[in-house]
């Protein structure tokens, strides 16, 4: 199973899970407080751009959607970044001498098929996954 299957499998199930324990039919209120909370949401310095065209814009240039309930799609990504080929040739370490840290868009262990939403949140700090079993330093990776 791929790591997108696996990844898919339990956002699937934590989607029913939240479904099933809701009893109550959505109303004004939770749409208000869904809104609220949207509003609420803050943008990385280097994204900020995007928020000048209006929250709403915004979400959807990421996330597919005016009212996101889903991490934002690679494809979205890759409309500004590049395709991976052009983003792992530009983490491509320098020099093979000193041991750099590894490409981590070209991961030994999964190629260039990692989500970018398993390293990179746009409304939360940013984690290396690399550093669930190893100790990378990356200090180049914006936050």
């Amino acid at each position: 199973m791929s790591i997108y299957q696996r990844i898919a499998v339990i956002l699937v199930a934590l989607f029913s899970l939240s479904v099933w324990a809701q009893n109550d039919k959505p109303t004004a209120d939770d749409a208000k407080a869904f809104q609220q909370k949207l509003s609420d949401i803050t943008i990385k310095p280097y994204h900020q751009p995007l928020a000048a065209t209006g929250r709403d814009t915004s979400c959807q240039l990421c996330h597919g959607a005016k009212t996101p309930t889903t991490p934002a799609n690679d494809s979205n990504c890759l409309t500004c970044h590049g395709s991976l080929d052009q983003i792992a040739a530009m983490t491509e370490p320098k020099s093979k001498e000193g041991h750099p840290e590894p490409n981590p868009h070209n991961s030994i262990h999964y190629g260039k098929d990692v989500p970018c939403s398993t390293c990179h949140s746009e409304h939360k700090p940013s984690q290396v996954y690399c550093n669930s079993c190893h100790l990378f330093k990356y200090p180049n990776m914006k936050p």
